[in-house]
């Protein structure tokens, strides 16, 4: 009986086996084809973007030096003859002559304490210079899926709008052929509708190719896989993240010039570097000469020391050049940030203008363009109009549609590029 009771029992379980799997296979489907939003594209792109990978490569190497940068370096073992006679009857022998001997021994090089703690001092600001570049390069991917994710967005968008007036003139063509049929229009507004569908046809085709393109565009942040997946719902972009005032008054903590600000540490430190390098390194060497056994073995203790004599020809020359640096590096900072200041007051003018050309789009410029098709079937089936008024009031209500998508798009890229200026957390 037991056996009985494990054998049903296993026969249930491997009835459910392909229910499971069929609904895990669905699952992960639904997971694959879930919609790309802005949040999941630029978390794919950061997961996946090579200079992102380059860049922590960079901050890892420029860590790894920190902690070796004020070691002492390898010591050197040196051995070798000393004083082999070459001539006379003792010629090419190491064990005739007194003086003769072969040695073995170790020397160390010690650079002066100062120039050691300047050398871990330039190591760690090359790696917050790395940091800050990695920061910097993080915001301005989000800023770019962003953008090119708008680019998507209202490319399928406008596609959308002309499938509509497509379907409209089907419907319009339609309704003519009974008409026709029923001899209440002519042929002509049949070839007037066919000539209309054709034309929105061919706008189609060139939006779909612009679909192509951006979809393209977008892959080449976040992969091939994610851009196929259907556009999700696009963030409201009518409020900025930030108060431009607060934007512009927080320039210094912005990633973009946080590297310029580094940079410019880094020359510094360059500078304290050279003008340790004034103050003389010296080495320490112990050797050990065998002479047995015909005569006795010998140690040698030698102690050598830099003598920076020249220094306005050789360390002076080498601070003046450091120091030049820093000027070019503080130089290359004020124009950074005049050229980024610049830039982020383009950015507000042109989410301004876009918000306000929104609104005249959504408010004025749209629901008149519905009027006047509204108006135009009513005088078309009154007899009062036309169908060529028809159908340019449908076009022209199409253009309106498109155009507030464009407006849609500027506001998108403008607010992308001010919504991810400033990135809150640290790189990983």
């Amino acid at each position: 009986m037991p056996a009985t009771r494990s054998r049903r029992a296993r026969s249930r379980c491997a009835r459910f086996v392909p229910i499971l799997a069929l609904v895990a296979a669905s699952a992960a489907s639904a997971q694959v084809r879930a919609p790309l939003t802005m949040d999941a594209a630029i978390a794919a792109a950061e997961q996946s973007s090579p200079r992102i990978a380059a860049q922590r490569a960079a901050v890892d190497a420029a860590g790894a030096i920190v902690e070796r940068a004020g070691a002492l370096p390898d010591p050197r073992l040196r051995f070798g003859i000393d004083n082999l006679p070459i001539t006379g009857p003792d010629a090419w022998r190491y064990d005739a002559d007194f003086m003769t001997m072969r040695r073995i021994g170790v020397m160390q090089e010690v650079p002066s304490g100062d120039k050691r703690e300047r050398r871990v001092e330039r190591a760690a600001a090359e790696r917050q210079f790395e940091q800050a570049s990695l920061v910097a390069d993080r915001a301005k991917l989000r800023r770019d899926v962003a953008v090119a994710w708008f680019e998507y967005f209202h490319a399928e968008q406008s596609r959308q709008v002309l499938v509509d007036l497509d379907k409209t003139y089907a419907l319009e063509r339609d309704t003519v052929n009974a008409s026709i049929a029923g001899g209440r229009a002519s042929p002509a507004e049949a070839f007037a509708v066919r000539g209309a569908i054709e034309m929105a046809r061919d706008r189609l085709v060139e939006q779909e190719r612009m679909v192509a393109r951006f979809r393209i565009a977008l892959s080449a942040f976040t992969g091939r896989e994610a851009a196929e997946r259907p556009i999700g719902a696009a963030p409201d972009t009518a409020k900025l993240p930030l108060a431009p005032d607060k934007l512009l008054a927080e320039l210094e903590a912005h990633p973009a010039l946080r590297p310029f600000n580094e940079r410019e540490a880094l020359a510094q430190a360059d500078v304290k570097l050279a003008e340790a390098s004034r103050k003389p390194d010296w080495a320490v060497e112990l050797l050990y000469g065998q002479r047995e056994p015909n005569f006795s073995n010998m140690i040698t203790l030698m102690v050598s020391v830099d003598l920076p004599i020249f220094q306005s020809g050789r360390q002076d020359r080498d601070v003046a050049q450091r120091i030049a640096q820093v000027d070019q590096a503080r130089a290359q900072l004020e124009q950074a940030r005049r050229d980024y200041e610049a830039q982020v007051r383009t950015f507000v003018l042109d989410w301004e203008v876009a918000h306000s050309r929104v609104e005249r789009f959504e408010k004025s410029i749209i629901p008149l363009a519905r009027e006047r098709v509204d108006a135009s079937l009513a005088a078309y089936k009154g007899g009062t109009g036309t169908l060529a008024m028809v159908l340019e009031a449908q076009r022209a209500l199409a253009e309106a549609n498109l155009g507030r998508h464009n407006a849609l798009l500027e506001r998108g890229k403008a607010w992308s590029n001010l919504n991810y200026l400033l990135l809150q957390e640290s790189a990983s």
